[in-house]
Parts: C-alpha cells; sequence; structure tokens
C-alpha cells in the first residue's frame, strides 16, 4: 500500500466513543455460535473484542483482547453492566499473553481484516491456534467483497470514519479477503474447516485437530 498508514491504535481509541453507540448487541452470527457451543465453565476468548460488543451471558467466563484502551473501557462498563463473568487483556492480537490450549472456544469477529500486515495477520490465526484447547472451536469473520462499501475497493483500502462533524474522517485499514483466502489461510495454521458462509461477511468456523 502506498499510503502512509495512521497509527491504527490512536484511530481505534479516537473513535471508540462513537463506535460503541455504533455496535451494540452482539451479531446474531456470534449469538448462534456461542450458544450452541459453550457449555458450562468454559473459558471463551474474544479476541479483538473492541467495545465488547459480543460480549453476552453465556455459562463461561469471558475474556476480551484488544488492542485499543478506549475501547476496553467501553468493553469493561458493558460487560459489568450485563454481569458477566469475564476478564480484559490490553494486547496485541499477534502477542497473546495466555498459555497454550487455554481456551475452550473463541471467536476473531472483524480484527484480522484491520491488521495492515499480513505477517501479523497469519501471526494472529497462529496465536487463536495455540490458545485453542485440542477439539476447541472458533468463529473467524472479517468483511468481503458481500459488503456493499468494499465491492469496487482495492484489496488494501481505507474506511473512513467520522468523529466530529467537521474534524475529517479518521482512516481505518482494512484487508479486503475473500473466503478462498481466509479459508487457507486458517487451514495453514492447522485449523480444520467445519462450515464457511459468505454474506456480508466472510464467516469461517474452525475446529483445533
Amino acid at each position: 500500500m502506498k499510503n502512509k498508514i495512521p497509527d491504527q491504535e490512536k484511530v481505534w481509541d479516537r473513535i471508540a466513543q462513537k463506535w460503541k453507540v455504533y455496535r451494540q448487541r452482539a451479531s446474531p452470527t456470534v449469538q448462534s455460535f456461542l450458544g450452541e457451543n459453550v457449555k458450562l465453565g468454559d473459558k471463551v476468548l474474544d479476541l479483538g473484542c473492541g467495545s465488547g460488543r459480543n460480549f453476552m451471558k453465556v455459562g463461561g467466563k469471558i475474556y476480551g483482547v484488544d488492542f485499543s484502551g478506549e475501547m476496553l473501557e467501553y468493553a469493561r462498563k458493558r460487560g459489568e453492566r450485563l454481569g458477566l463473568d469475564f476478564e480484559l487483556k490490553k494486547s496485541e492480537s499477534w502477542d497473546l499473553d495466555f498459555d497454550d490450549n487455554f481456551f475452550d472456544v473463541g471467536i476473531c469477529m472483524a480484527l484480522l481484516h484491520c491488521i495492515p500486515d499480513k505477517r501479523k495477520r497469519k501471526k494472529t490465526l497462529r496465536e487463536f491456534y495455540r490458545v485453542l484447547k485440542k477439539g476447541g472451536v472458533g468463529l473467524v469473520a472479517v468483511w468481503g467483497r458481500g459488503s456493499p462499501r468494499l465491492r469496487n475497493k482495492s484489496k488494501e483500502c481505507f474506511i473512513g470514519w467520522t468523529v466530529r462533524e467537521g474534524e475529517g474522517k479518521e482512516k481505518r485499514y482494512t484487508y479486503v479477503y475473500d473466503k478462498e483466502e481466509l479459508e487457507a489461510e486458517l487451514r495453514q495454521v492447522g485449523f480444520k474447516i467445519l462450515k464457511s458462509w459468505e454474506e456480508r461477511n466472510v464467516n469461517v468456523i474452525v475446529e483445533k485437530v
């Protein structure tokens, strides 16, 4: 990408307040996945949790990880408001401070396409694999060509976000995946693909084998 990429941690810190209003409810895809797979006492990873949009009562403990401190503050408030058993960590997604085979279930929603480095995207998937238990399942979702805003965009682009009127737009880096590409990267780190489908997002359910 020829254009200089702004510091994405600072970008997400700046848009956090408006983002948590925009994204308030767990997506139906996440609700269905967690409802079907989380058992009482399970440890659940929400990698790239943002403002805690996908936090919900699932019978297990939720561990939310994000690199934006501002986003995590809103995630903390949401977790407390919902009365959840949860823990938050500020961390890069490609360098997780968890033991191997720690989580029973994991979700990685709308994170990968925000990482402006191919090696770090792949390392994030390796970390996601590492911290899941053998037999553990995960849901990975990224923006794809099914989204109207990305249909005619290049593979690497910026999606603008207005924080305050008259102040210009924050530049959110976006890498546009296709389904086959994401599936291939998940297989490369060792995952078994259980199910994949494409709507506005590319969604893949995986198992650690």
